[in-house]
């Protein structure tokens, strides 16, 4: 139950990230999946086009066709949305003014995070128990590492 709670929240957010790029300029669905991974919201398709499809249902954007893509923008509906949820969810995008280089640092670091879980799901049925064993405890140290680290911020 709260890992769904934890879900519904985060979609919860990532409608409004949707809703707050789109009141910037209109952008297509593969743009907006792009910006919020830059930003690190975090989601992809499986989640970016069922909340635009869901939006446009009610009237919080409009889509056309152009171009062989499919174009969003917000419409008068959900800018009224975004002032009046804004005040809940206006901490969610006040990082907007941090520093360029600080975004990418987190956007390499989450990409090295992804990097290494691909590596660790290299490992399978047929791996030798001891490169099971050798990943783990390497896996181990990095987080106590990483704590450490956080530790001394």
């Amino acid at each position: 139950m709260r890992r769904h709670g934890m879900r519904r929240s985060r979609r919860g957010i990532l409608k409004f990230a949707l809703l707050k790029l789109l009141s910037e300029t209109p952008r297509h669905g593969y743009d907006l999946i792009r910006e919020i991974r830059e930003k690190g919201w975090a989601g992809g398709a499986g989640s970016v086009y069922p909340l635009l499809a869901g939006l446009e249902a009610a009237g919080f954007i409009a889509g056309r066709d152009e171009e062989g893509r499919r174009t969003y923008e917000l419409t008068e509906k959900g800018r009224k949305l975004m002032e009046e949820r804004l005040a809940d969810i206006g901490r969610f995008f006040e990082d907007d003014g941090e520093e360029e280089g600080t975004r990418d640092r987190r956007a390499q670091m989450r990409d090295s995070a992804a990097r290494l879980m691909q590596a660790v799901s290299q490992l399978g049925y047929n791996s030798k128990p001891e490169s099971i064993e050798r990943v783990r405890e390497l896996l181990d140290k990095a987080r106590k590492e990483i704590y450490e680290v956080l530790a001394t911020e």
